[in-house]
């Protein structure tokens, strides 16, 4: 309908674009972001519906906004309560940095492996027992530049000079860590320390970790796995795991050296569009209604581990 926000799969750098006419066949959409007017045919439509929800981040004006409330006309088209005020998705800006999570891999936009679990251990960084909070703690602080140099067991010397998070420490201040959140030792870096608090807020609010793709040569050929994770409004998480038919894996983590190499290198999308069009969607599905059956809250994070041969799926053999 008029007014409604959508994004094309084929060229997602035009930004969202906005639909002014629409019929049984086809619509007009204009990508006011640069300014290119686009016809499209509803058969062989590459667009897709561009809806945020609460807790999501939008961009208007250039300012981000958090969104507190979600409603939608008789004609289909949303508003967006931020803050007390409601604004209408048509006037919410064509550049969205904060797409939701599960748009992003349909644009073949995705995080390295490993940040999916940074930002799921930061969702349940108040429940992590001392060894997993200190080894958070470390990947995350690295995350923004610090940089670590172990001393004696639990004990490391801190450098942040080159830290984006600004913090007042001395470099090479010797540091511990604690998931207590009323350390009384300023040197100990628990969930209460302003650095901490400073490193998982931003983390949270970037989409860092929010949608990742990794190749795991362990996994059977042509095979797949989505791992979602969801928050409920009492701030637990949950994890859960699908198959590529659909089974939940109730133990399942992706094989250590495929995340480990998957850091630093880049995946060429485009050999993997076809097959990921043809299962995530399903798989993303069934996920959300799992979750809505469980009452797991709102969708924070997802990966789509694939096996070496998936970019065959669906292609019948010779």
């Amino acid at each position: 309908m008029p007014g409604q926000r959508w994004i094309s799969t084929a060229e997602p750098e035009l930004g969202l674009g906005t639909i002014l006419r629409a019929d049984a066949r086809q619509s007009d959409i204009i990508f006011t972001g640069c300014g290119e007017l686009k016809h499209f045919t509803h058969a062989s439509s590459p667009l897709l519906r561009v809806r945020f929800e609460i807790g999501d981040s939008i961009q208007m004006d250039g300012a981000v906004r958090i969104v507190d409330a979600v409603s939608e006309d008789s004609n289909g088209t949303l508003s967006y309560c931020c803050a007390g005020e409601s604004l209408h998705e048509g006037s919410i800006d064509p550049e969205q940095p904060y797409l939701p999570a599960s748009l992003r891999l349909l644009i073949a936009q995705y995080d390295a492996a490993y940040l999916f679990e940074l930002r799921r251990r930061a969702l349940q960084a108040d429940t992590l027992d001392q060894d997993a909070y200190e080894l958070f703690a470390i990947a995350l602080l690295s995350h923004f530049g610090c940089r670590f140099m172990p001393v004696s067991e639990h004990v490391f010397l801190l450098d942040a000079e080159e830290s984006e998070l600004e913090p007042e420490f001395d470099r090479y201040t010797p540091c511990c860590f604690g998931n207590g959140q009323d350390s009384k030792d300023e040197n100990t870096i628990h969930g209460g320390h302003p650095l901490m608090r400073r490193a998982l807020e931003r983390f949270l609010q970037s989409r860092a970790g929010s949608a990742g793709f990794l190749i795991d040569d362990t996994l059977p050929a042509r095979s797949a796995v989505l791992e979602t994770v969801f928050r409920s409004s009492d701030g637990s998480v949950s994890l859960l795991s699908l198959d590529v038919r659909g089974n939940h894996l109730s133990v399942y983590t992706p094989n250590e050296q495929a995340v480990f190499r998957s850091r630093d290198s880049q995946i060429d999308m485009k050999p993997f569009m076809r097959s990921l069009s043809q299962i995530y969607p399903t798989l993303l599905e069934t996920s959300l209604l799992h979750a809505a059956q469980s009452d797991a809250g709102k969708l924070e994070a997802l990966r789509l581990v694939v096996g070496a041969e998936f970019a065959l799926f669906g292609k019948k053999g010779r």
